[in-house]
């Protein structure tokens, strides 16, 4: 991709103003595709800092999406800081959301944990797991 080799060639600078340019021209609805988009990039090609800045904003906008939270692991697991890894998936599953999707970033935590961790914590998320199902037993009495 042309457009993308440019944007690595000049450490993204052109892709932020055609980001700027881009959000200012799309409709609202579009945004957060578009920047999560860009998040992505910049993981990729640019710098991962700028694309954690990137989808801390749209988490700071948007906690409940959990499409945005389970890009971010992705790029998070991927990158291989274990430390930060974790650190997300714990903010992540301290979140209020419904048991649904809740169910799935505990099982995301639990089989980083089982390939990456030792078995303490694969039990802490575990009982963390359990604590979030006792704290929901007790809000539906």
């Amino acid at each position: 991709n042309g457009a993308a080799a440019a944007a690595a060639a000049d450490g993204g600078a052109a892709a932020r103003i055609v980001l700027q340019r881009a959000l200012k021209s799309l409709p609202h609805r579009k945004h957060v595709k578009a920047l999560l988009r860009a998040g992505l990039s910049e993981f990729r090609l640019g710098c991962a800092e700028r694309g954690r800045s990137i989808l801390e904003g749209l988490l700071a906008n948007y906690p409940k999406r959990t499409d945005i939270w389970n890009v971010y692991i992705d790029q998070e697991v991927k990158g291989g800081d274990a430390a930060r890894t974790r650190a997300l998936l714990s903010r992540a599953t301290s979140l209020s959301l419904p048991p649904k999707k809740m169910k799935v970033l505990f099982r995301r935590w639990l089989e980083y944990e089982q390939a990456h961790g030792s078995a303490a914590d694969v039990a802490a998320v575990k009982q963390r797991a359990v604590e979030y199902m006792e704290s929901q037993a007790l809000s539906r009495d």
